[in-house]
């Protein structure tokens, strides 16, 4: 039982174990997606960490996110050709 799991069971001993089981899935696929890519000033995560490699900062983001994604697969190809 994951220690998500073990949490609901704890504080909601009425949910049934259908109900317990989806809800523990859900917080654990939201807890990934959130890893991969919530931005935050104190650690780069995911995307950003992707684009601050790329050479990005808060500054440089201009424009919309057609422009920033035709830069950064520009900026990817050339990293493959170069190497």
């Amino acid at each position: 039982m994951s220690t998500i799991e073990k949490d609901l069971k704890l504080n909601y001993p009425k949910l049934t174990d259908f109900e317990r089981l989806s809800l523990a899935i859900q917080i654990q696929r939201n807890q990934i997606l959130s890893a991969g890519f919530v931005v935050n000033s104190s650690s780069p995560n995911g995307l950003e960490a992707i684009g601050i490699a790329l050479g990005y900062s808060n500054n440089s983001f201009s424009g919309n996110i057609n422009e920033r994604l035709s830069e950064i697969t520009a900026a990817l190809e050339d990293i493959k050709v170069n190497n």
